[in-house]
């Protein structure tokens, strides 16, 4: 009730009302109240509380595809290994190797893919890729919660899961990619320090990039000390608690510290490694998916650096820029780099836009769309192929396994010179007994091998000679390439077998042909 003598709250309203000449324009009125008097605010579409949910379903449909990578089947593969005999210390797949002595950095997660696919098959294999993929995406919605605007979130979010479309797969990376994502969010809501020990004990046994790991958590937490001007005691007990975990996961480990010391080692090897693509500086000339993934890339570093600068935040703006010198001077990084922009320029973006008001859901109410689309991805795992081996020497193998070349027995020891990609399939398909030339794993190679491999793809240099430097008895090749109609016209092969796809041909001087 208004003061005696005072017009009340409606009165003055009405009275400020009739003062207008003309009608109250209609955007006055827009979301000004509804029919109970209640405030209607206007939202768009996108302002609603259940991103999380998307995040995950997105992460789930990225991960659910076909097993179709290369590398992953050597890692299936050496898993099976694993199973049968203990972690290999010497390489049993390549004739070119010579048995040289490895250190298999992904040994765990090649022993849990073994493991799951003699449990429930290669779809077990898709569904454990798909929950981390999930994970993975859940997990970066999470990190930029400090952004506080819808736009931002989604931006921030939305790129870095471009860019994880082509490194988000089956590789053994993909564990990795969660335990940076879950150090990162420990870092970030303050959580017991101590999860940085299981974290990085896993990772430093299921894939070699854990040193960019220990440089994200080292270069976060300066950053705070920095922003701070303080050291937090709970900071170094992160650093102490990570140095820890790598430690005590190489420990444990089949390779003990060589897990530690063989990335270190990797360095030394730049003149093999560069004539990899993974391994090359970041370009955008050529064509493929892998320049479109790049070109993705260079636009989110591009944007986050120039906002970090336009709104003066300079120690997260050298951060940032010190992932993406990495991930410009070798493209295998690109992956690493746009999941660690999201935590970094995620509270530099506080404030920028409108607040996000949109309310969240209950927990449980969220869970349970969560697992009614989980169920829904699985339904379509179960019910799909669980491979898609179409790039693949299938139909060659087959024939070359009925002639009796390769699969054992006879064929244990004939030497199969092919693309490294078809080197991964033959090892996939009849473990040690494929008995390759090359495979993809760069870090096993001489540098003599990869150089004969990448001149017989380009065409450059005597290809007799080539050949000549690396013995063999068959080679299956792409069919439609200059080396494939050079081997029909040569006095040194018969091809054997030809289709659309592959050709064999038979070294003449081989006592197998």
């Amino acid at each position: 009730m208004s003061p005696a003598g005072a017009p009340g709250r409606t009165e003055d309203l009405t009275s400020t009302i009739h003062q207008w000449e003309s009608p109250i324009p209609d955007d006055l009125l827009d979301g000004a109240a509804g029919p109970s008097g209640t405030a209607v605010p206007t939202r768009s579409v996108l302002e609603h509380g259940w991103w999380s949910v998307v995040a995950w379903a997105c992460g789930l449909l990225l991960g659910a595809g076909a097993l179709s990578d290369n590398s992953f089947l050597t890692h299936l593969a050496t898993g099976r290994l694993i199973q049968s005999s203990g972690a290999p210390h010497a390489d049993v797949f390549t004739f070119s190797s010579g048995g040289r002595h490895i250190v298999v950095q992904s040994w765990l997660a090649s022993w849990w893919y073994a493991t799951l696919d003699s449990i429930g098959g290669p779809n077990l294999i898709r569904l454990f890729v798909a929950f981390t993929c999930g994970a993975i995406l859940l997990t970066l919605w999470r990190l930029s919660a400090p952004a506080g605007s819808l736009l931002g979130r989604l931006a921030l979010v939305t790129m870095a899961g471009m860019v994880g479309l082509l490194w988000w797969n089956e590789r053994p990376q993909v564990v990795a990619f969660l335990c940076l994502a879950l150090a990162a969010l420990v870092l970030q809501e303050r959580r017991s320090p101590w999860w940085m020990i299981p974290l990085f004990g896993l990772w430093v046994n299921v894939h070699g990039s854990f040193p960019l790991g220990v440089a994200f958590v080292g270069v976060s937490l300066a950053v705070r000390a920095l922003e701070a001007r303080r050291i937090a005691p709970s900071d170094v007990a992160a650093a102490a608690a990570m140095v820890a975990g790598v430690v005590a996961g190489a420990f444990v480990s089949p390779y003990g510290m060589e897990l530690i010391t063989f990335p270190i080692e990797l360095l030394g090897r730049s003149s093999s490694l560069i004539l990899i693509a993974e391994w090359r500086p970041l370009d955008l000339v050529d064509d493929g998916q892998l320049q479109i993934n790049n070109a993705v890339f260079v636009a989110q570093a591009a944007g986050i650096l120039a906002l970090l600068a336009w709104r003066r935040s300079w120690l997260r703006l050298v951060a940032s820029a010190v992932f993406v010198a990495m991930a410009l001077m070798a493209v295998r990084n690109v992956a690493v780099a746009a999941l660690v922009l999201v935590p970094l320029a995620a509270p530099a973006l506080a404030g920028l836009g409108s607040p996000d008001v949109t309310v969240v859901p209950p927990r449980r109410r969220r869970v349970a769309v969560g697992g009614v689309v989980a169920a829904l991805v699985v339904a379509f795992v179960l019910s799909t192929p669980g491979y898609d081996l179409g790039a693949y020497p299938v139909a060659a193998a087959d024939w070359m396994e009925r002639q009796g070349y390769v699969g054992g027995g006879d064929g244990e020891d004939v030497a199969v010179l092919a693309h490294d990609y078809d080197g991964n399939y033959l090892e996939w398909r009849y473990g040690a007994a494929a008995n390759v030339w090359i495979d993809d794993r760069a870090e096993l190679h001489r540098f003599e091998t990869i150089r004969d491999y990448v001149l017989l793809l380009s065409g450059l240099g005597d290809r007799s000679e080539i050949l000549e430097r690396n013995p063999h008895d068959l080679i299956v090749w792409s069919a439609q390439t200059r080396f494939a109609r050079w081997l029909g016209t040569s006095d040194e092969y018969e091809v054997v077998y030809r289709d659309d796809s592959r050709i064999v041909a038979c070294r003449l001087a081989s006592e197998r042909c």
